[in-house]
Parts: structure tokens; sequence; C-alpha cells
């Protein structure tokens, strides 16, 4: 991965890669002659890395069904922050925030067949260890799993620039929330053990963005040796997780928290 650190403090370089389906016209419909695939790679990003980044690798799953997303996320879909897995060449993986969802083929809101897209940004993971907060936030509003025109020339779409994009970090409060997290993560800081925690909305949080906030601001009071980041994933709205260490909200939940 290009780019390495942004020059400012308080800016972050993101690699892209989408994957999907291609649209045309001003409802983003599927033409009938499409097929899955990637439609857009930033230039700095190496195409041997498109497995690692594939959607079923980052969510531990052999295939990608609607049901994997909770239902009350599935207009917008799920999202993931995790640490890249299997990176070529054995390369330090940088941080991987995906955002993926089912649309119909005839576009938002039409009746047509489901069809699955998605929307990853890579960070440099230093730059996630050093801002969790921020970059949850920054995802959590920004990242959209929308369809590439097929309008657009296949060389724009394959040799686009990184996104760099301003961070808002402030340091965060001691909520109640933010430090049940902490504590989970503090238990297992020496063990190998994977533990999954689980919040629904309408309990400690209202909506995904309540959720990032809290756990972004348990990941930044974790000390600087804190030994277990790399196996960390964050998740909202996914029916799934992952080995390691995994806080996840589901909409839908209706326990306030269940720990595995």
């Amino acid at each position: 991965m290009a780019g390495g650190s942004p020059q400012w403090e308080n800016e972050i370089c993101l690699e892209r890669l989408h994957y999907g389906k291609l649209a045309c016209g001003p409802g983003l419909s599927i033409p009938a002659r499409e097929g899955y695939g990637v439609t857009r790679r930033s230039r700095g990003l190496d195409p041997s890395c498109d497995a690692a980044l594939s959607p079923p690798r980052l969510l531990g799953v052999r295939r990608l069904e609607p049901e994997l997303i909770d239902q009350q996320a599935q207009a917008r879909g799920c999202l993931v922050a995790r640490a890249a897995p299997q990176w070529p060449d054995g390369a330090a993986a940088p941080l991987a925030l995906l955002r993926t969802r089912f649309r119909h083929e005839d576009g938002d809101g039409g009746q047509g067949r489901l069809y699955q897209q998605s929307a990853i940004w890579l960070c440099d993971f230093a730059r996630w260890r050093l801002l969790p907060d921020a970059v949850l936030n920054l995802a959590g509003a920004q990242l959209e799993a929308q369809p590439d025109l097929a309008a657009e020339s296949e060389g724009a779409r394959f040799a686009s620039p990184p996104l760099r994009r301003a961070l808002s970090s402030q340091r965060p409060p001691g909520g109640a929330a933010a430090q049940l997290l902490l504590q989970v993560l503090a238990r297992y800081a020496s063990s190998s053990e994977g533990c999954v925690v689980t919040f629904g909305a309408g309990c400690e949080f209202r909506d995904e963005t309540e959720f990032f906030a809290a756990a972004g601001a348990a990941l930044r009071q974790l000390p600087p040796d804190y030994p277990r980041w790399r196996e960390i994933s964050i998740m909202s709205g996914v029916r799934q997780s992952l080995p390691g260490l995994c806080l996840r909200f589901l909409p839908s939940f209706a326990a306030p928290r269940a720990a595995a």
C-alpha cells in the first residue's frame, strides 16, 4: 500500500477498493450484462491485495447472503473495521474498513434482483491506533456502498487517487459504555481466548453512531503496548462474529449485551 502516514496530524490517507457491479443512469440501475468484480481501485493499491480484501474474507464467511446483515441495517449496510487478513508478501496489514449491503439491480427502492455492493477503505494501522475514535466516526459518517458508474472510464476508476480526509478527534469522555468495552479489552489483553460482545439498540446505544463513539473512546484509552490490537474488530449491523476480540452492534438485538 502506498502513501504511508499523512503529512498532517488532522488528516488521513485512505486507499479505496470497490466491489460489486457498475451502474447506469440517475437511478443507478444495473445493466443486465453486468457481472461482479472490482470496480474501483486506488492507484497505490496492488491488485494482488484484492483477494485479502474480498467482502467474504473480511467478514469471515464463505458467501455473503442478505440474512447476514441485520434487518434494521439493510438500507445502508453493515460496517466492519479490522486488520486486513492474510496480507500479501508478509507485509504489515493496514486497517480495512468495509461497508457492504444488498441493493436491487433496478436501483434503491426497486423490486429487481438483489446483488451485493461493497466499498472498502484502507488506512495505515499506526494511524488507526493513534486516532481510533476519529477513524470510526469518519467511516460511520462517510463510507457508503454506492456503485460506480459504467460511464466512467476503466482507466479513471483503476487509477483514482487515494482519499484525503480531515479527522476530528477530542479526548474521549469516560462514559459507562466506553468503560465497559475498555474493561473487556483489558480482561483479554494477556489471553489467547476470543471474545464477542454484542450490544443492541435502545439499551446502551441508540444507533451505530453512538456505538462507534463509545468503541472509539475505549480504543483511544488502551495503553500503547496493548498486545492484541490486530485482533480487535469493530462490527455494526452484521450477524457474524470474527476471531479475536469482537465488539459488535446489532440494531435489532433485544438484550442489552451478551458475551461469549
